[in-house]
């Protein structure tokens, strides 16, 4: 299927039928109410606040400890990563 507004896009984007913004990623998850993306489903809750149906609302995503990471399609909030070394040293070389 080709994208007659945007032939940029990937063939495995995923668009939001209401703001048109797009992603990739099985594992995305896209907030309805704000409009931003996030890594995964944990980071996307994160962000909302309030009791479900009272009073739910988004907060800044930076202002609960995600991180913005540029992607093609904009910015993804996630999780931090570890600031210790993920790839062990090989070979007696340092990491």
């Amino acid at each position: 299927m080709t994208d007659t507004q945007n032939p940029q896009l990937p063939p495995n984007a995923i668009r939001h039928p209401e703001c048109g913004q797009w992603w990739t990623g099985a594992t995305r998850a896209h907030c309805p109410a704000c409009h931003r993306t996030f890594s995964v489903d944990s980071a996307a809750d994160k962000h909302r606040r309030g009791a479900h149906g009272v009073n739910r609302h988004c907060v800044d995503p930076s202002t609960v400890g995600l991180v913005p990471v540029d992607k093609s399609y904009g910015v993804l909030w996630q999780n931090p990563g570890s600031d210790g070394d993920i790839w062990p040293a090989r070979n007696g070389e340092s990491a």
